[in-house]
This record gives C-alpha cells, structure tokens and sequence, in this order.
C-alpha cells in the first residue's frame, strides 16, 4: 500500500506580504466575528526544541560509521544532502519470533548552511515525502515529523529542519511474517541560496541482524520530539476565531484565522505551524501579541484547501519550550 503524507507540488513564495501588524493596529478595521472553539519561532526556539533530536542523529552517525550495517541501508548523496535508513532491529524481548516488532527511521544529513522541509513548507519549499509501497510483507508504514524551525529569508518563510534529523517511520508487519524489507521512494528539497529537488530510493531488510542499541537511542529521542496530541491542559489551542482584517494598511479587509493558544509558561518561546489538507498553499501564522500565558497567532484562510462539504481541514502544531502538541480541526466554510 503506497503511503504518502504530503502529494503537493512544491509551493512558490507568495507575492504578497505575510501578516506582520500587531493586534492593535487593527483597531478601526471593520471585524465580523465568527467564533468557533478548539477542543483541541523564532530559531532559539527550535534549536531548543531539535537539540536532542541533532545529537541523537550525531550520535548515531558516529557510531555506525561511514558504511553501511546490518541496520541501515548505505547513505545515498543527494546534491547536499545524504539519506538512508537505519533499524533498530527486531525487539529485543521478541527477537527471533514471529511476533517481533521493528523500529525505523530516515536519517537525513545536510551540509553546513543547507536546509530541508517539513512535511508542509510553509510559503516556499518542497514538502519532504516518502512512499513506501514497494516494501515487502508490511501492512503499513508511515513517516513521521519531529518539530521543525520556522525559517524566514527576503522572500518567505518556511518550515525547515537543519543539520541532521531523524524521521521515525511507523511499521505494521502483515500478520505472520517475520523478516519484511523496508522500501521507501524519498523526495525532498535541499535549500540554500538555491534550491534543487531531489529523490531517493532506499531499502533495508528489517530482519538482518540483531538488535541496534545506538539506532534504538537515536530513534527513540527522534520519536520523543514528535508533537503528542492536544490535550485539556496547557499548551493547547483554546480557540480559532474568523474575523476580516487588513493584512497591512491600505490592503482591503480579507478572511483571517485568530488563533489563541493557552501556554503552560510565561516565558517559554512559542511558534505555530499551520497545514491545511492537499492541495492547500496557506502560509505561516504570524504571533500577534503575546500576555503572559496566551499568545494570539494570525494566519489568513486564504489557501487553505475545502473538502468536498467546503468545511476547511486545519492542522495546528503548537511549539512552547521543547514541548509541541497538535490540535486538528475543521474551519467552516467560507462566508460567500
């Protein structure tokens, strides 16, 4: 079964401007409120957030070597980038029966100054994706994204990963089998001054060998920066408000989400990223002021893609510290 978390093509910088006014400078605007409510960086943040999960990543390289393992597949160069998959191997509890489980994860190295994407770019970039219906004798696999940096250059902002990242990949074996082989066809974008696209076709037979205890660390720390989902307590989303602003002076009013999130901390830096469903090319929440515990987020409806009711799906992931949780719901469609 082919897998593929994000299918769009890469995303161009808008032309226009990203909502940068404060809350206050609005005042005067005409507003309609529609509210519904959630149940549901700068760099320094994301550094904080990444540190970990870039240290796992070094040390994993440093201790599998340069060569390909039993556990990984051989690095493969691509422009400035080097990507393989590393295993951890069939559990140790279960090794060697037929209920033995398996931990993966891409592994993907950037030289100095280069960066990559986030499943969703943000208003630039190209989405990293990987499909893995080519493996054998799995019922599933899935990748997955640990917490990005917000990246902002004279054009646009983005959602990127620097250095070296591990992506957990989530494996369901088909019943039975014992021994299946991780394939997965990778694309991404390697960005600097330039960017070039790239692509990937990687395999790693998951029952080779025993189990890896530097690939299990470092998936591990990979895995304990993923977002967890939102919970009642703090940080949460608490509520997505519509209302018309003017995303600059002299700009004609135009549908805008509110976003108000409940922090756990005063102090904490927060970041906000926003994915709508495929196909959608919406851009970066904004932080529009920030009151101790809450912090308010603009980001314009504009781009997000309607499902076939014209309901709009939104994913929120909500970054305070080294903690992110996301929050999914659905904004109502578009006043005509």
């Amino acid at each position: 079964m082919a897998l593929r978390l994000w299918t769009g093509k890469a995303i161009c910088a808008n032309t226009s401007s990203p909502l940068t006014v404060k809350m206050e400078q609005f005042a005067g605007i005409a507003m309609q409120d529609r509210t519904f409510f959630a149940s549901r960086r700068p760099r320094a943040l994301a550094r904080l957030a990444l540190t970990g999960l870039v240290l796992a990543a070094a040390a994993l390289g440093a201790t599998l070597g340069g060569s390909a393992h039993a556990g990984e597949s051989p690095w493969v160069s691509v422009g400035a980038a080097s990507v393989r998959l590393v295993s951890a191997g069939p559990d140790a509890a279960n090794a060697g029966g037929a209920s033995a489980a398996w931990d993966a994860a891409l592994e993907i190295r950037l030289e100095d100054g280069w960066h990559t994407y986030w499943r969703f770019p943000g208003e630039a970039g190209i989405p990293t994706v990987a499909d893995f219906g080519a493996s054998s004798d799995l019922a599933s696999a899935r990748l997955r994204f640990p917490v990005p940096e917000r990246y902002s250059d004279p054009y646009a902002t983005s959602i990127v990963y620097h250095d070296r990242i591990v992506l957990p990949i989530d494996l369901e074996p088909a019943p039975g089998e014992a021994a299946p082989v991780l394939r997965a066809h990778v694309s991404f974008g390697v960005c600097r001054e330039i960017c070039m696209p790239g692509e990937a076709q990687l395999e790693l037979p998951l029952g080779d060998g025993g189990p890896d205890f530097a690939a299990r660390q470092a998936i591990s720390a990979a895995r304990a920066a993923l977002p967890r989902p939102q919970v009642d307590t703090p940080p949460r989303i608490a509520a997505i408000e519509r209302k018309d602003l003017a995303p600059a002076q002299g700009k004609a009013p135009e549908e805008t989400l509110v976003i108000t999130a409940e922090l756990a901390s005063p102090t904490d830096p927060v970041d906000l990223f926003a994915e709508g469903m495929e196909g959608s090319y919406n851009g970066v929440p904004v932080l529009l002021e920030r009151d101790g515990t809450t912090a308010r987020f603009a980001l314009p409806a504009r781009g997000l893609a309607s499902s076939a009711d014209g309901s709009r799906p939104l994913a929120l992931t909500l970054v305070e510290g080294a903690t992110a949780v996301e929050h999914r719901s659905e904004v109502p469609p578009a006043a005509n």
